[in-house]
């Protein structure tokens, strides 16, 4: 028989009472780790109660269907809602953050853990993404919400969007139990135990590869390929990718594992969040819908470089500007020779 872990939740047959977060941490006059929620036993009635259910669920993930069932049944016993299709494919896209940028902000003290999202100032696109996930993760019925913004740094000099969760037992489970690491364990260093995720369908895959695609790619605009950040676990996405029909290849970008699948491929699969309108997600239409030209120029894009070189010697920024603005896609090396002959 399957080893099990017991939960023990505060549980309510209404939906979950959202407390406030107030600067970035949750209010010290709740108990936010177990997300308590209260209903009255009358209507009107002044006196309210809280409702404990200890809900186990398998220690070890072994297929998609432990992964589904469980998630399933948390929903259930925090909002008495059911879970349908739709909610499971946003709790593998969920998982695949989980596996990439949202971090996990353990307690030293009890078995909770919280989940927390900074996404760049530079995309405003970057606000409906976070919220996007936020989102998600209440769907489980775990409360959380945006807290305040990042200030500008060095590695991030526009600033940050960031969220925060509650605690709750619940994110140590997915830790634990659905990515296969210890607590002490980083998705960043330590090769997550996860070939479960073969046994889901090929939706349920793509839409984890879809949350790990938000969280860790981007749109390689020279090579008209999109890069996912995979190190340790590029074996593992490139073969969930076979699944999904997507041919991928892995290599090495900036000392970093990247696996690498052709824009053509991350466009037919909608390899970003389909459901949100993300910066990444419009460069790669842009770059999969650009028109090129292989032989001579049109008249009109000769005169388009020549006024942009004029404002812009950045050939990286000249390409760009065709692309996002003219629909046309020029390799950087073709735009750095037609600058060198306009210079002499």
């Amino acid at each position: 028989m399957q080893p099990q872990v017991s939960i023990a939740l505060a549980l309510s047959p209404t939906r979950p009472v959202c407390e406030k977060l107030t600067k970035g941490r949750p209010d010290k006059r709740v108990r936010p780790v177990k997300l308590r929620c209260t209903f009255s036993k009358k209507p009107g009635s002044a006196s309210n109660s809280s409702v404990w259910k200890t809900l186990t669920l398998p220690n070890k993930i072994e297929n998609a269907s432990d992964f589904e069932n469980s998630v399933l049944a948390i929903r259930k016993a925090y909002t008495g809602f059911p879970g349908d299709r739709r909610f499971l494919n946003l709790m593998y896209y969920f998982l695949g953050w989980l596996v990439g940028d949202a971090g996990k902000n353990f307690s030293d003290m009890h078995p909770w853990a919280r989940v927390e999202l900074g996404l760049s100032r530079k995309h405003p696109q970057n606000l409906e993404l976070g919220n996007f996930v936020m989102g998600t993760i209440s769907l489980l019925g775990i409360a959380g919400g945006r807290i305040k913004d990042g200030l500008p740094r060095t590695s991030e000099p526009h600033g940050s969007y960031r969220w925060m969760s509650y605690f709750s037992e619940v994110f140590v489970w997915f830790h634990t139990a659905c990515l296969g690491l210890e607590r002490d364990q980083l998705t960043s260093y330590d090769p997550v135990r996860m070939d479960w995720l073969l046994t889901a369908s090929s939706d349920s895959i793509l839409w984890f590869l879809r949350g790990i695609a938000d969280s860790d790619g981007t749109v390689n605009v020279r090579n008209r390929v999109v890069e996912i950040i995979s190190e340790p676990n590029g074996p593992l996405f490139a073969r969930l990718f076979t699944r999904v029909g997507v041919h991928a290849t892995i290599h090495k970008s900036k000392g970093y594992d990247c696996v690498t699948v052709s824009v053509s491929d991350a466009a037919r699969v909608r390899i970003f969040n389909p459901k949100v309108e993300t910066h990444r997600g419009i460069l790669l239409s842009k770059l999969a819908n650009a028109q090129t030209f292989h032989a001579r120029w049109p008249p009109w894009l000769e005169s388009r470089v020549c006024r942009l070189f004029a404002e812009h010697t950045n050939a990286v920024e000249v390409r760009n500007i065709l692309l996002l603005e003219d629909n046309t896609y020029v390799k950087l090396k073709t735009l750095k020779l037609k600058h060198a002959r306009m210079m002499n």
